[in-house]
């Protein structure tokens, strides 16, 4: 397999409708079951992969994309739970730099956060045994902050970078969120990082991750949150990276 483009990867197709209609020449296929958008955006060649929400379908879906031609680049997006100690507004932009699996582990005596690190490693990267912390390459991420920070001065759009949490099990209650916040120090909350971030790993394929905050982590106030806000502002932050992607030679 050689580099071809870039692939675009979120759980639903909400966060990722206003960049695909932003494609040219759209292209409609089924890969591994999974719906693919091909095309480009100001000249790159892109895919759009809608996985279905977790990490089993982020892996089964990305793992099919991938094996069927190999991306230069993936970008995994869409919306999070922002974590308020991190200063991030609802409509603000995350860039991870680690994706922590803080289900990964062995269960505490006491059964509280955090749990004990496994006794062997899940994969390796440059000699770095990795348990359950995903680190990212700080490069791309150090490019894709500089270059959203442009996109959205004076907007009101706040572009901070950090550590994300992975779960199979949403937080719902502040207590839980407290308590996260208080072991990890995360930004933002998601469901499909870390399987993207390892597959990343074992295909050695450059990796950016960047999500709009929707809600807050904690007790769960649906009429508190906005999808479409972040819905719109993930896609066009993705969208301004792929347009840079040749200046920032990611």
């Amino acid at each position: 397999m050689i580099n071809s483009d870039i692939i675009v990867s979120a759980a639903v197709e909400e966060e990722l409708s206003k960049l695909i209609d932003r494609i040219e020449s759209p292209v409609f296929s089924i890969v591994g079951g999974r719906r693919i958008t091909s095309g480009y955006i100001a000249g790159k060649s892109v895919r759009v992969l809608i996985t279905g929400p977790g990490t089993v379908n982020a892996v089964q879906s990305l793992t099919a994309a991938i094996e069927n031609a190999r991306p230069s680049l993936i970008i995994q997006t869409g919306c999070a739970g922002a974590f308020r100690e991190s200063g991030l507004n609802i409509g603000d932009i995350g860039i991870a730099t680690e994706e922590i699996d803080i289900q990964l582990g062995i269960e505490a005596g006491n059964g509280s956060l955090p749990l004990n690190e496994l006794p062997f490693s899940i994969i390796k990267s440059s000699n770095i045994d990795i348990k359950n912390r995903y680190p990212f390459d700080i490069k791309p991420v150090n490019q894709a902050s500089e270059t959203l920070v442009k996109v959205f001065e004076g907007k009101g759009i706040q572009v901070v970078k950090g550590s994300f949490v992975t779960v199979s099990t949403i937080t719902a209650t502040d207590s839980r969120a407290k308590d996260i916040y208080k072991h990890y120090s995360p930004f933002m909350e998601c469901m499909e990082g870390a399987g993207a971030a390892h597959l990343a790993i074992h295909y050695d394929i450059p990796f950016l991750e960047i999500r709009s905050a929707s809600n807050f982590v904690g007790k769960r106030d649906r009429s508190s949150w906005n999808l479409p806000l972040a819905f719109e502002r993930g896609a066009l932050a993705v969208l301004n990276l792929i347009r840079t992607a040749d200046e920032r030679k990611v």
